[in-house]
C-alpha cells in the first residue's frame, strides 16, 4: 500500500518517458513536489503542465556530467528540502558483441554508468550537508548476469548494482538511504526495441507502484515482477557451467 508524499521533494532523473514518466505520475498523485529532469524542457513543460503545473522543471543531459552537477545545484538550491533523489535515465540499443559500435558503446556508458556515478556523487554530498535523504538508482535485473545481445547494456547495469552495494556499506548515516531498483521487463520505448519474447513483461504504470512501495520500505532492493526476478535471483547464483547451458539451450 503507498503511504502519502504529501510534503516530500523528489527529484527525477529520466522523468520524460517510459518507467521514469510513470514514476513521475505516480508520485505526484501520492502527493509530492517533483524535480522534473530530462534532456528536452518542451517535454518537461508538458508533464509539469499535465500533472498541475506545481512542479520545478530542471532540463538536465544525462551524458553530461556538468549538467548533472548544474541541475543537482538548482534542485538543491530551489526546494526547500530534497527528500528522495531517484536516477531513472537509461539508454539501450540491443545488438550482438561483435556488431557493437564503439560511440554506442560510449553513449550506453555514458548515460547509464557515468550519469549514475555523477548523480549519486553531487546527491551525497547535498544530503550530507542536509543531513538525511535518499538516493534511488535504477540497474536492471539484467545486470544479475551476462545475456545474450545485452552489451553493453547489461555491463552497465551490474555496475550500477555493484556501485549502490558499495554506496550502501560506505554509508555511514542512518539517516541517509540508498536504495536500488532492478526492474524486470517493462513496456517502455526502449524495450519496444526487443524482438523476442518478453516474459512477464509489465506496464510502467504496476513497475511505478511497485517502486513507489518500495522507497517507503526498509528494503536495499526493489525489484519487480517478483515471479521473474527470483527466478533471475536463482540464475546468478548456479555455477557458470550451468548457467551458459541453459542460456544457450534456450
Amino acid at each position: 500500500m503507498i503511504k502519502s508524499y504529501k510534503g516530500t521533494h523528489i527529484w527525477v532523473l529520466g522523468a520524460s518517458s517510459g518507467i521514469g514518466l510513470a514514476l513521475a505520475r505516480e508520485l505526484s498523485d501520492a502527493g509530492a513536489i517533483l524535480a522534473l529532469s530530462s534532456r528536452r524542457r518542451p517535454e518537461l513543460n508538458d508533464i509539469n503542465e499535465a500533472l498541475g503545473g506545481q512542479h520545478l522543471v530542471v532540463p538536465c543531459d544525462a551524458s553530461n556530467p556538468a549538467s548533472i552537477e548544474a541541475a543537482s545545484a538548482t534542485v538543491f538550491k530551489q526546494f526547500p528540502k530534497v527528500d528522495h533523489a531517484i536516477y531513472m535515465a537509461g539508454y539501450y540499443n540491443p545488438t550482438k558483441f561483435e556488431n557493437v559500435k564503439l560511440n554506442d558503446f560510449q553513449r550506453t556508458l555514458d548515460v547509464n554508468l557515468t550519469g549514475a556515478f555523477v548523480f549519486s556523487s553531487c546527491t551525497l554530498k547535498a544530503f550530507q550537508t542536509q543531513g538525511f535523504g535518499q538516493i534511488a538508482l535504477c540497474a536492471s535485473v539484467a545486470g544479475y548476469r551476462g545475456l545474450p545481445n545485452g552489451q553493453p547494456y547489461s555491463a552497465t547495469k551490474a555496475a550500477i548494482i555493484n556501485m549502490a552495494e558499495s554506496l550502501c556499506v560506505e554509508n555511514q548515516n542512518p539517516e541517509i538511504d540508498i536504495k536500488l531498483i532492478n526492474p524486470g521487463f517493462v513496456r517502455t520505448p526502449m524495450t519496444d526495441k526487443n524482438s523476442f519474447k518478453m516474459p512477464m513483461i509489465m506496464e510502467p504504470e504496476g513497475a511505478a507502484k511497485a517502486i513507489t512501495i518500495g522507497l517507503q520500505s526498509k528494503n536495499f532492493e526493489i525489484h519487480f515482477p517478483k515471479k521473474f526476478t527470483y527466478f533471475l535471483k536463482l540464475l546468478r547464483i548456479i555455477p557458470a557451467c550451468i548457467y551458459f547451458w541453459l542460456i544457450k539451450n534456450k
